[in-house]
């Protein structure tokens, strides 16, 4: 059997395809509406004097044309996380199925975040689509989900969200389940490892209309909790003794000569080095964004100080 197609023939699932592509037109049929308001806005500003308002609408279309490339490295990701190949080898070998994993928790999520996707996705359903949900809004039914996504997004509700969703499903009875049962494995282990992974990291990326409701410090440390659960989970996998996972611990040697522990070794391996590596790249910008805005700070109570004199 091949590793190019699934069973059905398909390089990657048609719902998968059918729904990036989905998301794809409704996101850039916004997008370019965002994009040309603000080339206006920068037209209307360069004949004023205020230069201020011109740099920033070059800046905000600028930003809106870094985000379309997010979205479209995060559909890409999506689309190499749910190929045939990755699909197929992650049933044998732990160390694939654990880049699939990292694909959707640190490279998917954070991408998709960054590229700010729920005003550009709104603007580019059709209107009689936009009727329906603000006639839902009229219903309650709008507020109910509101006061659920706020609840959701507490720092303290993230945080606990992501490792429980990841700790869970790296409980063998659950991963042997999840490996030995498709439905599960892509729409109950895959959705929960990306939902609670871009609540996360709605906390540490401004996605507007969705800003981090912590200050640089306590992204920091959100972002802290987040390495150090990783490297516990990595150190447990690594450290084992004996293959913790049924479907793989019955091989006796796998593909690429490796032992089951040895690939269980390796996998923990990715996920401690790899899964940290986009977490380690976040908590530095933080951390200098932090220290940049106290040297700021600085120098505003040096000019006061200066013109009270």
């Amino acid at each position: 059997m091949s590793i190019w197609v699934d069973a059905n023939g398909w390089p990657i699932p048609p719902t998968v395809l059918l729904g990036c592509l989905v998301a794809e037109i409704l996101y850039f049929r916004g997008w370019r509406l965002l994009v040309k308001a603000e080339q206006r806005r920068t037209a209307r500003t360069k004949t004023h004097p205020a230069l201020i308002s011109f740099v920033a609408g070059e800046y905000q279309r600028n930003t809106w044309l870094w985000r379309g490339t997010f979205f479209l490295g995060a559909i890409f990701a999506l689309l190499l996380a749910s190929s045939a190949p990755i699909d197929i080898l992650s049933s044998r070998l732990l160390w694939v199925h654990m880049i699939q994993h990292l694909l959707l928790l640190v490279i998917i999520a954070p991408l998709l975040v960054a590229a700010a996707p729920l005003l550009p996705l709104w603007l580019g359903l059709p209107r009689w689509a936009r009727r329906l949900v603000r006639s839902s809004a009229i219903l309650n039914v709008g507020s109910t989900f509101h006061r659920l996504g706020h609840w959701l997004r507490q720092p303290a509700v993230s945080c606990v969200l992501l490792i429980i969703g990841t700790w869970v499903w790296h409980w063998p009875a659950l991963y042997d389940l999840a490996l030995t049962n498709a439905a599960i494995h892509d729409w109950c282990e895959h959705l929960t490892f990306l939902a609670v992974s871009v609540l996360f990291w709605t906390q540490v990326i401004p996605s507007p209309p969705l800003h981090p409701r912590l200050g640089y410090l306590g992204r920091a440390g959100c972002v802290g909790i987040a390495i150090i659960q990783n490297v516990i989970l990595a150190a447990l996998l690594g450290f084992a003794q004996v293959p913790l996972y049924a479907p793989y611990a019955h091989l006796i040697q796998g593909p690429g000569g490796l032992s089951a522990l040895q690939d269980q070794q390796l996998g923990a391996g990715i996920m401690w080095v790899f899964g940290d590596i986009p977490l380690v790249i976040a908590f530095a910008i933080i951390l200098y964004q932090w220290l940049a805005s106290q040297s700021d700070d600085q120098e505003e109570v040096i000019v006061g100080g200066k013109q009270r004199a």
